[in-house]
């Protein structure tokens, strides 16, 4: 299935590059394999196409909202940065993300041709031995979205990973459904209303998933529309109503805001 931006969701340019590290959260991804420790063969095709999404700065890019929640007293947050073609059909999606107790930003980052999971990476801090390093999976898929391949490269740095050589590596598949979450306000990551917030002036539309501890993201509000005036009102009442939010992210000096360009209830 071909993968677009839904405009009623996003419809920010962000013209940013993130550096960061993940890891995968889910153990059933991960097929168990006796594997031996040997180079990897190059995939020179698809390490072009990949490289040419990586450094392609003339593709415009897309962001999701930025979400972030507290546990046990620390914070968390995750976002998806989209590259896009001119039919804003999705190329690529970084999706990184902060976990509490965590110093290290991870991410992963899904690759598509032809509207379907190409390649990803995955990037994170891993520790054995009181030594910590950096470690970058790629996978490969076919069309069906089944690995074909999978190989693996460390590094004391993350700066040095691209100097290392590949490993082959158990066939490991790098699920994508979180950051389509993401994208697209579903699941822990629905945009129902939980409240006005005020910060150094400026007021805020916070909107989240309607759990405790979920979590949310703080839109600026530019004017009071109907609706927003009719959930200020009755703020208290409405909280967990299911909205859909229209949106663009700005940066500046190194900052950004969500300026809230539209709202309206999620029929």
């Amino acid at each position: 299935m071909i993968r677009y931006v839904n405009s009623l969701v996003v419809i920010g340019i962000a013209l940013f590059v993130t550096t960061s590290c993940t890891t995968t959260t889910e153990e059933e991804n991960t097929k168990t394999e006796t594997i031996p420790n040997e180079i990897a063969k190059a995939n020179v095709e698809g390490e072009a196409y990949l490289e040419y999404l990586d450094f392609n700065d003339s593709l415009p890019k897309a962001n999701s909202l930025y979400y972030s929640r507290e546990v046990n007293g620390q914070q968390e947050w995750t976002d998806v940065i989209m590259t896009l073609d001119d039919s804003s059909q999705i190329l690529k999606m970084v999706e990184q993300f902060l976990t509490a107790g965590s110093e290290a930003v991870c991410s992963n980052h899904f690759y598509f041709k032809d509207g379907y999971k190409y390649a990803s990476k995955q990037f994170f801090l891993e520790t054995q031995d009181d030594s910590t390093y950096f470690v970058e999976i790629l996978s490969y898929y076919d069309k069906d979205e089944k690995v074909t391949a999978t190989k693996r490269r460390t590094a004391e740095y993350e700066d040095l990973l691209s100097r290392e050589q590949y490993m082959v590596a158990p066939k490991q598949d790098c699920s994508a459904e979180r950051a389509f979450d993401i994208v697209n306000q579903k699941g822990k990551f629905k945009t129902t209303f939980q409240g006005f917030a005020e910060f150094q002036g400026f007021k805020y539309l916070v909107v989240g998933e309607d759990a405790k501890d979920g979590y949310s993201s703080a839109l600026v509000v530019q004017r009071m529309t109907p609706l927003l005036k009719e959930l200020r009102n009755d703020e208290s009442d409405l909280l967990g109503v299911p909205l859909r939010v229209n949106f663009q992210t700005v940066n500046d000096d190194g900052s950004s805001q969500q300026i809230l360009f539209g709202v309206a209830r999620e029929i």
